[in-house]
């Protein structure tokens, strides 16, 4: 994938999780993770993406 592109994913994915994150607040959770916890959430999920979709095209060509 692009780079812009998967930047601008980790980026969305990474203001989605802050919005659940505060919104759910140390009422229902036991901590509340540091801005790059929550970056380092977002590439991995971007990670597991790029994977699927390798994974989808490769499972294509043959």
């Amino acid at each position: 994938m692009e780079q812009k592109v998967v930047r601008k994913l980790e980026n969305e994915i990474e203001d989605a999780i802050a919005d659940v994150i505060v919104g759910m607040g140390l009422k229902r959770l036991p901590l509340l993770p540091s801005k790059q916890t929550m970056h380092l959430m977002a590439k991995a999920a971007v990670t597991v993406y790029e994977t699927a979709v390798e994974n989808a095209i490769g499972d294509s060509n043959e």
